[in-house]
């Protein structure tokens, strides 16, 4: 099995046999030396490398010829073994057999690196690559029942255990955001403000015309949030690139035009009658007909926050867009918003898109989306540990029917996403994604609903984020 430097499919495949080879320690840790178990560590994470962020900030593309021999021996060897059913215990006693090797393969790899590099990289620098594991959080979409990821994340502080990258999509961007603001939260301080929230601080009558989002039934401008995330002296809207920890956030470009066939058929269907239905009844309505725009040739995924240019796109901005549910939210940014509409204007212009709407239908937990970009250096580490939330589980309630062929339809985008994960978090306590303004009690249930579930997957993640021993591995010469 061979591979090359940059092939997303072979450091992938590495990653995988490194989670493997993890959770087999953890069920029989006596089963492995210390020694052993930080050699293959090591090499798993030096095999994945292929550029290295120097302490200057500048990006250094490393010479494939090593990487490339060390990457090639781990998949012919290891990948089979680790990744077959077969019990932990045979797992092991395979990683066992093959850590000298390893060692000495890794040795010499690094070695090489450190040889072909020695003008501008050290081993502290390599070492660090090698050993260490960003804590990347893919917070997915799911409405009211996204207010879980609020304890998850409060855990997380709890543990000690910070996000060094942030991707999200519609209430996962919004609680994405709340969590980038700072490194260091205070969740009380965000319940009481999310408690304190009515329909009026996030919704209004959709009076407005539709310049870059879908029309709505509702006008979703996130007022309260607007101020809250507001910086300066004169009270300025954050902007993505000012956030303490890195967010990027998936939204859904509507193509021009299927979504014009779209339109037609919609408001032919709709009918004058229909619109004087009472608001939940053309709510109800239209959330049977979302399952349009679930199609490949309808929407395309955007990541706001990956280049340059979107990274500027206030941040508000961002997740309004990624939570405005087609056809019934609508999100537009202030006129006042001046580079911010400059660069959706741009975007939709470039990519031919007739409205930018809910992430969640192109790409509801971006888990790949998450993978490219550190491997674009997002998490300042390209060797990344991959915590996924999802809230929007299929579940019988008869409550909320309606939503079981969306949920089914969502979880169709999770084959391709499932692999990149590391550990997937699923959520099946949780409010209705309809409620989207719980209150102090229903939030403080979902807070602690979310914290239980996190909770539970809190030993997986430290035994994944756990730093290699350098010195253990014995890969120094």
């Amino acid at each position: 099995m061979t591979d090359n430097r940059g092939d997303e499919r072979g450091r992938l495949a590495l990653q995988r046999m490194e989670r493997a080879l993890v959770r087999a320690r953890r069920a029989l840790p006596d089963r492995i030396a210390d020694t052993d178990y930080a050699a293959l560590r090591y090499a798993l994470g030096l095999a994945r490398m292929h550029r290295l962020c120097l302490p200057d900030g500048t990006d250094l593309t490393l010479d494939p010829q090593p990487i490339d021999s060390l990457r090639d021996w781990l998949l012919n060897h290891l990948h089979d073994a680790l990744r077959s059913p077969a019990p932990e215990e045979e797992k092991l006693a395979v990683a066992v057999e093959a850590a000298g090797d390893v060692r000495v393969r890794a040795r010499l790899a690094r070695d090489a690196l450190l040889a072909s590099h020695a003008a501008v990289c050290d081993a502290e620098t390599i070492d660090r690559e090698a050993a260490q594991r960003a804590l990347v959080v893919v917070a997915g979409g799911g409405g009211g029942a996204g207010y879980v990821y609020a304890g998850a994340f409060a855990c997380l502080d709890e543990a000690g255990l910070i996000p060094d990258y942030i991707v999200g999509n519609s209430m996962g961007a919004v609680l994405g955001l709340m969590r980038a603001q700072r490194r260091h939260a205070d969740l009380a301080e965000h319940v009481d403000f999310a408690a304190a929230l009515t329909n009026r601080d996030l919704f209004s009558a959709a009076r407005r015309r539709a310049e870059f989002g879908m029309p709505g039934l509702l006008h979703l401008h996130l007022r309260a949030l607007h101020q809250r995330l507001s910086v300066g002296e004169f009270r300025r809207p954050v902007r993505l690139d000012e956030l303490e920890i890195p967010l990027d956030v998936v939204v859904a470009g509507l193509k021009r035009q299927p979504y014009e066939r779209v339109m037609t058929d919609q408001l032919r269907s709709e009918g004058r009658a229909t619109r004087w239905l009472p608001l939940r009844l053309r709510v109800a309505a239209r959330l049977t007909r979302l399952l349009t725009f679930f199609r490949s040739d309808m929407v395309e995924p955007i990541v706001l926050g990956r280049d340059a240019l979107t990274r500027s796109i206030h941040a508000v901005d961002a997740a309004g867009f990624s939570a405005a549910v087609p056809s019934i939210l609508q999100y537009e940014p202030s006129p006042r918003a001046g580079v911010t509409r400059e660069i959706f204007a741009e975007l939709m212009s470039r990519d031919e898109l007739a409205a930018i709407v809910d992430g969640g239908v192109a790409d509801n937990v971006p888990t790949r989306a998450a993978w490219r970009g550190v491997a674009n250096g997002r998490a300042g580490l390209r060797n990344g540990y991959y915590l996924a939330f999802d809230c929007f589980v299929p579940r019988i309630d008869p409550k909320n029917a309606w939503l079981w062929p969306i949920t089914q339809t969502v979880q169709m985008q999770m084959r391709i996403n499932r692999v990149y994960a590391d550990t997937m978090v699923r959520f099946r306590r949780t409010l209705s994604p309809i409620n989207l303004v719980p209150g102090r009690s229903g939030l403080e249930l979902a807070v602690n609903w979310g914290y239980q579930t996190m909770e539970s997957q809190l030993p997986e993640v430290r035994a994944m984020l756990e730093t290699v021993s350098v010195e253990a591995a014995g890969v120094r010469s």
